[in-house]
This record gives C-alpha cells, sequence and structure tokens, in this order.
C-alpha cells in the first residue's frame, strides 16, 4: 500500500473521532443592556398573555444548554428578555413604557431538563432605534450567572460597532413547524 493510500485510509478512519472529542466554544457573552427586568423573573416559559390583540408574531424559542464536549447540563435557569412589538420594554428607565403592550409579558424563566433542553413561547423580535431584533438571554447555575449574551435572528444582526464578530455565533433562523414559528439555539457553557 502506497503511504499516501495509508494516510488516507488514516484519515477517514481516525478524523471523525478527533474532531468529537475536540472541544466546543463557549457562546460569547454580550452586554446585559440598561433594560434587565427590575422585578424578579418568574419562572414562565409562556410570555403571551393574552394572543388576542398581541402586537407581533408569536414564535417558539427552544433548544439546550451543553457544556464545551457537548454533553446536556440539567437545571440552568435561562432568562429571556425582549421589547414588545412596539419596540418597548417594560422597564421604568425605557421612555413610553406605559404604551408596553399588555398582552406581553416582556420576561421569562425555563429551566433546563434531563437532556438540557428549554422551551419559551415569546414574541418574533422586532428592531427598535438603532438596535437589530434580539432576545437577551442570561444563563444560571443556582445564584452564580453563567452567560449573559443576546440572540439574533440570522443575517439581521446590524452594524453596531460593540458586539462586532461575536454576532455570528449568536444567531437563529426561525422556520415553520407545525405552522408556528420556531428558533433554535444552543447554549454551549464551560
Amino acid at each position: 500500500m502506497e503511504r499516501r493510500h495509508f494516510l488516507a485510509l488514516w484519515t477517514l478512519l481516525f478524523a471523525p473521532s478527533l474532531k468529537a472529542m475536540s472541544p466546543m466554544k463557549p457562546t460569547p457573552a454580550q452586554t446585559e443592556g440598561p433594560f434587565y427586568p427590575v422585578k424578579r423573573i418568574p419562572l414562565r416559559e409562556n410570555l403571551i398573555l393574552q394572543p388576542d390583540g398581541l402586537v407581533g408574531e408569536p414564535i417558539v424559542l427552544q433548544g439546550k444548554v451543553v457544556d464545551t464536549s457537548g454533553n446536556p447540563v440539567f437545571g440552568i435557569k435561562v432568562e429571556i428578555w425582549q421589547c414588545d412589538g412596539q419596540g418597548i420594554y417594560d422597564h421604568p428607565n425605557q421612555s413610553s413604557n406605559e404604551r408596553f403592550d399588555p398582552h406581553f409579558a416582556g420576561f421569562g424563566a425555563s429551566i433546563t431538563d434531563k437532556n438540557g433542553r428549554y422551551l419559551f413561547q415569546t414574541l418574533y423580535p422586532v428592531a427598535y432605534g438603532s438596535r437589530p431584533p434580539h432576545i437577551h438571554v442570561k444563563l444560571w447555575r443556582g445564584d452564580k450567572e453563567l452567560l449573559t449574551t443576546q440572540l439574533y435572528l440570522k443575517g439581521n444582526t446590524g452594524n453596531e460597532w460593540w458586539g462586532g464578530k461575536a454576532r455570528d455565533y449568536l444567531q437563529f433562523e426561525p422556520i415553520k413547524i407545525d405552522n408556528r414559528l420556531t428558533g433554535e439555539f444552543t447554549f454551549v457553557i464551560t
């Protein structure tokens, strides 16, 4: 057997297992922003309080939390917060917050199950001011904050100078599943 054939076979046999052993990159952090809720964020997976009259389009945001080896992580609290369909946050420092859509909760939390899965019923994110559409996220293990970041719609990350290249790794692409708009994102934590 020629040496190059031997090396090609060696690569085919062992390259996939080497790739599986290489660690995954942790999800990049992003700023918390000025509108982190001042109220305690309750365990609430459904942020749509009343579909009738809701400003905006509902979306399911789901995914997993895994470690850098790809193993699911159980018991992680995943918090999300975002503006309503008009671009207004439920926050006292937000101008026009008295117009916040009462059909939408604005924030909630979910605990990952044994498979590391989380799920939210929320709003399709919208732009406001110069900000691209996004959803804020914070992950906790007990009282320890593990990650604060933001999720963006695929191909719609804006051109703000801060946040830069990290946004390439913080995108999800909404698709229709069973006639429901759904986005999926996997968080990798250390």
